[in-house]
């Protein structure tokens, strides 16, 4: 039940950043904003579909700024941040724990590359519905972890990790590389996909490892 609930989360967030990536910046009240979302998000996509000759959704798409960009990558990078934090206390298997510590280092950076770019381009982030989600929603995901048995924790971990990367890699691909504006930022954005590809490919095959390693038992 508790996965099943995770795996919602994380699926709304996606459904969410597919269509409304550059939607109006609303950041008041993040928790509870972000899950108003998600109780919403099929009540608002249903009227669309009854209604295809409106073409506002088409029309929001093409209203992304480059801060609104920002403000998606940001969060993104403070959830896996947080929940990597978790993992290195609670895992028990040492390739857990050094991919975890991989995760705090490699988003670390890529915060930091991100604020140095925004500095220098004069880029203001602009917060979004997702980003307001992905805020709202990590200490969701972060109870999720902390609630899982000990010898479950890293395979709920791992399975966590590719499911966040695939949402990561389906929000770069989709929306958030098409839409930046400016050369930097794009570029950034780009280098970041690279790194999100190997960050997913390595959770998969720790989560396959730690499989194999359950069916041995």
């Amino acid at each position: 039940m508790m996965r099943h609930h995770f795996r919602h989360r994380v699926a709304v967030i996606a459904a969410l950043a597919a269509s409304v990536v550059g939607g109006s910046a609303h950041a008041a009240g993040r928790g509870g904003y972000a899950q108003q979302q998600g109780a919403q998000i099929s009540q608002q996509q249903r009227p669309q579909q009854q209604r295809p000759q409106q073409a506002t959704p088409k029309r929001a798409q093409t209203q992304v700024s480059d801060g609104a960009i920002a403000g998606v990558v940001s969060a993104s990078n403070q959830l896996e941040i947080s929940l990597a934090t978790i993992a290195r206390k609670q895992a028990r298997s040492r390739e857990v724990k050094d991919f975890a510590r991989e995760m705090i280092e490699s988003h670390t950076q890529a915060e930091r590359r991100l604020s140095a770019l925004l500095r220098r381009h004069r880029i203001q982030v602009q917060p979004t519905r997702v980003s307001a989600m992905l805020v709202g929603h990590a200490p969701l995901f972060a109870a999720y972890l902390r609630r899982q048995p000990a010898q479950k924790f890293d395979q709920a971990f791992m399975n966590a990790q590719v499911m966040t990367h695939r949402y990561q890699l389906r929000m770069l691909d989709e929306q958030l590389i098409p839409k930046a504006k400016e050369p930097a930022l794009r570029q950034e954005l780009q280098s970041m996909r690279e790194e999100v590809v190997h960050h997913l490919e390595r959770a998969q095959a720790i989560q396959a490892n730690l499989a194999k390693q359950q069916q041995g038992r």
